[in-house]
């Protein structure tokens, strides 16, 4: 079996953009911290192109986080 190490950094959240919040409730992305763990090397999530929602709906491919999670 292979096994990938792979590296994980902070990185900001793209939903609050590193506010740790949205209106008046926690983030639901980074849940209120204002960063998310990330695979490096980050890249944009494919299907928001890294702003973490599409329209007025959260991205359902990164969670709203903004990074593509592979």
């Amino acid at each position: 079996m292979l096994y990938i190490d792979t590296e994980y950094a902070p990185e900001i959240c793209s939903l609050c953009k590193g506010a740790e919040h949205t209106e008046d409730r926690s983030c639901k992305a980074c849940g209120g911290s204002g960063t998310v763990l990330v695979a490096q090397p980050a890249r944009n999530c494919p299907l928001c192109s890294g702003a973490g929602c599409l329209g007025t709906e959260i991205c359902r491919a990164c969670g709203g986080s903004g990074w593509a999670l592979f």
